[in-house]
This record gives C-alpha cells, sequence and structure tokens, in this order.
C-alpha cells in the first residue's frame, strides 16, 4: 500500500468536520511513520454529539465494552481535533491493535507534531487515541490559534479554499496539473497543486515535491509587497492550515502578516510575519 493510499484513507476516514491544520498533521504523521517502515492506519475522525453519546452507551445503557468516558460535546473528536489510528501491514490486508515499539514510535512522531497520546493518560488509557492541542482552543463554532480566528462550519466545506481552489486551476496548464474540483475541502490534492504553482512562479522544475531547489529558489514575501499573486498563494496557504489572514485579495496587509506569524508560532520559526524560504518550507512539508 503506498502512502498516499493511506493519507486518501485517513481523509475519507477523518470525515468533513475535522479542522484542516488536524488534517494536514495526521498526514504527516503517516508520511513520517510511511518513511520509517510503519503503515499508520486511521480509524476514526470527527463524530457528531449523537456519535459520541452512541459510544458513551456502550458498557453502560448499551452491550459491548465501555470505549470512553467522553459523552457528546466532551470529546475533541465532536470539534475535529482528534483522531483514532491503528497499524496495518504493507499491503493493508490486517489491522493491528497491539502496543508496541511501532505503536509507540507513531505516538512519539505525533507529539512532535503538537498531539498528546491517550496511551499517557492516567486512570482511563486511551492507546488508539491522538488529540491535538497545539496552541489551539476550540468552541463548537470556531477555532482561536494566538489571535487569528478561524471560523468553519462542521460540513468540512470552506468557501475560502473554494477561492484558493479557483485561483490555483487559473494555472492548470502552466502548471501542468489537473483541475481541481472546486468542493471547499483540504486533501493532498490541492496542496500539491499549490507547490506546482510555485515552483511556475519561482521558475524551478515543475514535479509537485518541494525540495532543495524550490527552497532555494523562494522569495520573501512580507507587508508592502505588489507580488499579488505570490500573496494570494501564501493567503490561500493561511487558509489551508487554518488561519484567516483576512481575505484571498493579493494584498499583504496586517491581516495576512498576523495570520503568518501565528503560523509561524506553531511551527518553531522566527516569528517576522514574512513569508520566506522556511514558512514556504512548512506550507509544503
Amino acid at each position: 500500500m503506498s502512502v498516499e493510499t493511506l493519507k486518501e484513507k485517513a481523509i475519507k476516514r477523518m470525515g468533513k468536520g475535522m479542522k484542516a491544520v488536524v488534517v494536514t498533521k495526521v498526514l504527516e504523521i503517516i508520511e513520517q511513520a510511511y518513511k520509517e517502515g510503519i503503515y499508520m492506519l486511521i480509524t476514526d475522525g470527527y463524530r457528531s454529539y449523537a456519535e459520541q453519546d452512541a459510544l458513551y452507551a456502550q458498557g453502560r445503557t448499551k452491550p459491548g465494552q465501555i470505549v470512553t468516558n467522553a459523552k457528546g460535546g466532551q470529546s475533541k473528536h465532536n470539534f475535529g481535533m482528534a483522531v483514532d489510528y491503528c497499524l496495518t501491514n504493507k499491503e493493508g490486508t490486517v489491522a493491528y491493535w497491539t502496543v508496541n515499539a511501532k505503536w509507540k514510535r507513531v505516538a512519539t512522531i505525533a507529539k512532535s507534531k503538537g498531539f498528546v497520546w491517550g496511551g499517557d493518560w492516567k486512570g482511563f488509557v486511551d492507546n488508539p487515541h491522538l488529540e491535538y492541542t497545539g496552541n489551539i482552543t476550540v468552541s463548537p463554532e470556531e477555532t482561536k490559534v494566538d489571535s487569528v480566528i478561524v471560523t468553519k462550519p462542521n460540513t468540512g466545506a470552506d468557501a475560502n479554499i473554494k477561492k484558493f481552489q479557483t485561483f490555483l486551476n487559473s494555472y492548470t496548464n502552466k502548471a501542468n496539473f489537473k483541475a481541481l474540483v472546486v468542493d471547499g475541502y483540504y486533501g493532498p490534492k490541492t496542496k500539491t497543486a499549490a507547490i506546482r504553482v510555485f515552483q511556475y512562479f519561482a521558475k524551478v522544475s515543475i514535479d509537485g515535491v518541494f525540495g532543495k531547489k524550490s527552497k532555494v529558489a523562494c522569495p520573501v514575501v512580507m507587508p508592502g509587497t505588489s507580488w499579488s499573486k505570490w500573496t494570494r498563494l501564501v493567503q490561500g496557504m493561511l487558509y489551508y492550515y487554518g488561519y484567516d489572514p483576512k481575505g484571498l485579495d493579493g494584498i499583504y496587509g496586517t491581516g495576512c502578516k498576523a495570520a503568518v506569524k501565528a503560523f509561524q508560532k506553531a511551527n518553531g520559526l522566527t516569528q517576522d510575519g514574512e513569508a520566506g524560504p522556511n514558512t514556504f518550507d512548512k506550507f509544503f512539508a
């Protein structure tokens, strides 16, 4: 099973109510684990309150073993901030639930990306559970990253992502990729298209992989820049990760700078509000 297949399964199983930054981080965990010969399989993601209540009833008012202590509204799954996982073989034909060295290695990778692992909990241990806590406070209606508010309906469709996808599609021929479905959903195809458009702008080989040559060719996009196409690319990637630059208008204003600084802080970068090589590297990791 390829890493792309594992990521596609993850996106499908996480569902449409996930926060964009969580989806992105989960895909990064899958990629890193795959490089180490570990095949991580996402089994669950977003849950409605009703689905959470049904799980809570298991082992209490319904048959089965108790699997959660959280009622609807008490679980990070209800806000698109948590996933469950297991391991599989290279063919993807078996699900492994034994907590061994590989399982714990996945947990370690996840913790390096801003997650907590349910296997570390005292009392009710939840080994499959990963919960994102990186600089985010959640209510049912919005996500807050530092001072940047991003409001997202649980349908998963985002009007700003639609605008970004439309912007990217205007370069399908020049950047050599199949036009994206403008559906407002987050996924690896949108990011790959963004890399290709970046490479077209930067005049480097267009292969959809952000490597050393692409990073060397990075400009520094900053407040006051007149490069509207570059600014739109920065704004689109901020929306992709769940940050609000206050528009996809090609104007690098105070909203865009604040969103870049919040993204930089969450990714351990210097918080200068300028989108340079290191920021683009994190955009396209």
